[in-house]
């Protein structure tokens, strides 16, 4: 907090310091956005509050909004529509644009773009812990288009509110993703900032017992503290047990007319303006008054002239004010609420429909319920429009002749909440949902029931179980007969070749996926096409007909695009880079997944396979950092749906990163939701590649048995030349071991098991290298592994390795290759600088990249061998130009680059240039926008590339 108490500013001097340097980067052009959060009470209403007249003083212009529903969060936009109502409504798209979400974002952009073309802008939104999904994708999406903007968005949110503590997690992933946000956490005050904040608010000097016990008691809360502190007044100095009941004590002081009129507002769950309660209080308009006028001198509620509506001074009140209303009363004022919400048009069905359930108005409930879901989902607010869904399944069986209420049957209205479940993330319950709807509709309509079944199956495949969903796509393909063809039975065929072909089964789908192409265009049906065109795609990709089946591919996701299919743009998006990957292009993949998640973003669909082949991309192509933001980001969003994908290629990253902890528990969580197959093996490859970096021989050679074992299918073909040369480099070390032990026996063991794995390596290889070139990268690494296991010092091998996967794009794979290149070089009595080569290739990938297992290798062979790790500095031919130069810096600007790109923060950049802390951060802010770099780490590598660490010197102060 800081509070303002007499003119006095307690506290939170960091936090205000830090708001006020990105407040001078906004008034020079360079937007932010800032993130508030703390605990229920902690201060960030106050600390906003003062930056915010701060901000007017300096010439900013302040829009404030504010999120606050007790009854529901679903109401779409809702802060931003209060912050910008002066000036405009959010857009209503017309005409086919209808619900364009990206719509509502650009135009909202572009008025908060138009007002800062007089003035610079400070956008307040407060409290967004009780926002919908909507309004913080909205957030995020300004986040990262501010950047050349004047203007400052600055978020607060409660960090202890459980219901929406993951979506406030991923808020601040999506804002610091933004690569120009600033997060700042308010943790408690110190006991010194909390006597002086109750020594300014006393009317009196207090026992220093007093003041001992509250700031005891409110633990560093300083709203706690301040209520404490009221109500020891108010009896005689004794303190009250728990915050509610302190809270309702100050309300107990009040008239019964006041207290009465309070339970109103708590029941209304928002600002309350004048007009609802004079409406609703039964009572002249001069009472009313009186009471509000009561409420406002006893701190209870703070009126806002400029909307003239009431809130109450902090949602705990609210809250603590609701509980108190009795059964009976509380049904009687949320009828009343919605009566006269409905009455006069200030509400919209998302709104009405909570008051209406409250009220225990069953079947207004259901049909607003309804309504509000086809409204948010006409603007992509899915999570908002599944959540109005199962309020109306709960509904269903309490009215009578609900489908009239709804305009919909229960089967309809199960599918459609199954598929609204399914893309925000939650595959079981799609299952559960899926499952009723198939026994509610039986046989009678079987083109609708295989088309259910389908649904069913792919859930099932999103939650694991690919068994089950098997035989549901071939139970579809039973219910629609093929004597008269059909877009169902279309449909069905294609799903099904896409459940063979995730099965790895692709010789068998791609017959049927030919089938199922003829049949959708035959009957003209789109949906049916862009399955079977996805479909096909990715069979004739992993059936060695590559620009075939990247072709059938990208038409699939023209013919999305074009009819809108948004379910299977995301399948194409999925295929489509995971062919990529696969056929050596990991590059374009990452650029074409991150364009493919922003599209679904848009759309509300939470896409977990297109997330995770963005990220198996990213780290492929040595992009850690970048994998790093949106892995974490994801996993804190982790949904029912495909959740050890991302655990997996987590754990794959931190094992790379040297975080061996946390790669074990997220293998480990990944256990649990894996398929039987393990990913075809692929997880106990993620074991081995851990047990690696461990120098846990035996464990790994096991965990590549075991892959091995299950990657038995033929055309997993190239999985096993991978999973061979990771077995090859666990026999390296298990037969230099047993040599230096003297244990012939057990050399030759390993020998001959590593015989085995090139041989199988070999064999694979010849196959999968007509369908993929990464088998000609394993193979090569596998080469020179085995080599390794006898012993045998030749860099070539390795030199020729590295070169394979430069060509297809794997820096990492390439540097590690370089360090067994250079290991080989010193041992076979290379000169130094020969050696030192290969080794400063592969220390610059792990020194940019933050490999610390490679790392660590790298400077042990380097000091072993006395090898360089950077290159010198090269001699002048005439005159050097100096970094600042090259990079467009000032002197002072490249003396802070300097400390940064060795490891400095902004508090040891100031001491070390005898600068402030703020001047420190102004200076950062500047190079990072000459770089055009989101973070310091990519500053600093920047730093790196055009001069050694050694070259960059901080000039000494005049």
């Amino acid at each position: 907090m800081g509070a303002l108490v007499s003119g006095v500013f307690v506290g939170r001097v960091r936090e205000l310091g830090e708001l006020e340097r990105v407040l001078d980067a906004a008034r020079a052009g360079s937007g932010t956005t800032a993130l508030l959060s703390g605990d229920a009470g902690i201060g960030k209403t106050r600390l906003a509050s003062e930056f915010a007249a701060r901000a007017r003083d300096a010439g900013f212009e302040v829009l404030l909004g504010r999120s606050i529903d007790l009854v529901g969060t679903e109401l779409p936009y809702q802060p931003f529509v209060e912050a910008l109502r002066p000036f405009a409504e959010l857009p209503r798209v017309e005409g086919p644009m209808v619900g364009s979400q990206l719509r509502v974002f650009e135009e909202t952009l572009a008025l908060l773009s138009e007002r800062a073309a007089a003035a610079p802008v400070l956008l307040m939104l407060e409290d967004l812990h009780w926002a919908d999904a909507s309004t913080l994708d909205l957030v995020v999406f300004l986040a990262h288009n501010l950047d050349d903007r004047p203007v400052l968005l600055l978020a607060t949110y409660r960090a202890d509110e459980l219901s929406s503590a993951e979506r406030m997690r991923r808020l601040a992933a999506g804002v610091r993703r933004s690569g120009s946000a600033l997060v700042l956490e308010l943790g408690p005050l110190r006991p010194e900032e909390m006597a002086a904040l109750l020594a300014a608010h006393a009317e009196a000097t207090q026992p220093a017992a007093l003041t001992d016990a509250i700031v005891s008691r409110s633990e560093g809360n300083p709203f706690f503290a301040e209520e404490l502190l009221s109500a020891a007044g108010d009896q005689n100095g004794a303190l009250p047990h728990g915050l509610r009941d302190l809270l309702l004590q100050r309300v107990a002081q009040l008239d019964p007319p006041t207290q009465t009129l309070l339970r109103l507002a708590a029941a209304a769950g928002r600002d309350v303006g004048y007009p609802l309660l004079s409406a609703l209080a039964a009572r002249p308009e001069h009472d009313v008054h009186d009471s509000l006028r009561e409420a406002v001198e006893h701190a209870v509620l703070v009126a806002d002239q400029a909307t003239g509506s009431f809130r109450f001074r902090h949602a705990l009140l609210a809250e603590a004010i609701y509980a108190t209303i009795l059964p009976g009363e509380r049904e009687e004022l949320h009828a009343k609420l919605a009566a006269e919400l409905a009455r006069s048009g200030a509400a919209t069905p998302a709104e009405l429909a909570p008051h209406w359930e409250a009220a225990g108005r069953s079947a207004e409930a259901l049909a607003a319920s309804v309504d509000a879901a086809r409204q948010a989902e006409a603007i992509f607010g899915l999570a908002e429009a599944h959540t109005h869904l199962e309020r109306a399944l709960a509904l269903w069986h309490t009215v009578p002749a609900p489908a009239e209420l709804a305009g919909l049957s229960i089967v309809e209205l199960c599918a459609w909440t199954a598929e609204l479940a399914s893309q925000v993330g939650s595959a079981p319950r799609a299952v559960e949902l899926a499952q009723r709807a198939i026994e509610l509709i039986g046989t009678e309509d079987p083109h609708r029931a295989s088309l259910l079944q389908v649904r069913l199956g792919e859930y099932l495949h999103e939650t694991g179980d690919d068994h089950a969903g098997l035989a549901a796509l071939e139970r579809a393909v039973e219910l629609v007969p093929p004597e008269l063809p059909s877009a169902e039975r279309a449909y069905a065929l294609g799903s099904l070749a896409g459940g063979l072909m995730v099965a790895w089964r692709h010789a068998e789908s791609l017959p049927i996926g030919e089938q199922a192409l003829a049949l959708a265009q035959g009957v003209g049906s789109g949906d049916a096409e862009v399955r079977a065109l996805t479909v096909r795609g990715g069979d004739l990709a992993y059936l060695g007909r590559g620009e075939e089946g990247l072709t059938h591919l990208r038409q699939a996701l023209q013919l999305a695009e074009e009819i809108g299919d948004h379910i299977g743009l995301d399948r194409a998006y999925v295929n489509l880079t995971d062919a990529l990957t696969m056929l050596g292009r990991p590059q374009e993949s990452a650029r074409l997944g991150n364009a493919g998640l922003e599209l679904m973003r848009r759309y509300g669909i939470d896409s977990v396979p297109l997330v995770a082949n963005s990220i198996e991309a990213l780290l492929a192509i040595g992009e850690w950092d970048k994998a790093d933001s949106l892995s974490a980001a994801a996993l804190r969003a982790t949904t029912a749906s495909f959740p050890y994908m991302l655990l997996m290629l987590r754990a794959d990253l931190e094992v790379g990163r040297g975080d061996f902890e946390a790669a074990r528990s997220h293998l480990n969580a990944a256990l649990a939701t894996l398929r039987e197959d393990r990913g075809q093996g692929i997880y106990d490859v993620y074991l081995a590649e851990l047990a690696l970096w461990q120098r846990r021989w035996t464990e790994a050679d096991q965990a590549v048995r075991d892959g091995l074992a299950g990657a038995c299918s033929g055309e997993a073909a190239q999985l096993r030349v991978w999973f061979c040369a990771k077995g090859l480099r666990a026999q390296a070390e298990l037969s230099a071991l047993a040599r230096a032990r003297h244990d012939g026996d057990a050399c030759e063991g390993w020998l001959a098991r590593a015989r085995k794995l090139i041989a199988v390596a070999r064999r694979d290889a010849a196959e999968a290298s007509a369908v993929t070139p990464n088998a000609a990268g394993w193979l090569a690494l596998a080469e020179a592994e085995y080599n390794r296991a006898h012993d045998i010092a030749q860099p070539d091998p390795w030199s020729a390795a590295a070169a394979a996967w430069d060509r297809l794009e794997r820096p990492p794979l390439a540097a590690y290759c370089r360090w067994r290149e250079a290991e080989a070089l010193v041992a076979a009595g290379a000169s130094r600088r020969e050696a030192s080569a290969p080794l400063m290739d592969a220390y610059a990938f792990a020194a940019r990249s933050g490999a610390k297992p490679l790392l660590r290798e790298l400077k042990l062979l380097a000091e072993r061998a006395r090898l360089e790790l950077a290159p010198p500095e090269a001699e002048p031919s005439s005159r050097k130009q100096r970094p600042e130069e090259t990079l467009g810096l000032s002197p002072r600007e490249a003396d802070v680059l300097a400390l940064l790109a060795r490891g400095y923060t902004n508090r040891e950049i100031a001491a070390e240039l005898v600068i402030s802390v703020r001047t420190a951060g102004v200076h950062v802010s500047h190079i990072l926008r000459k770089l055009g770099v989101p973070n310091r780490i990519e500053a600093a590598a920047i730093a790196h590339r055009v001069s050694p660490p050694y070259a960059w010197q901080p000039a000494p102060d005049a």
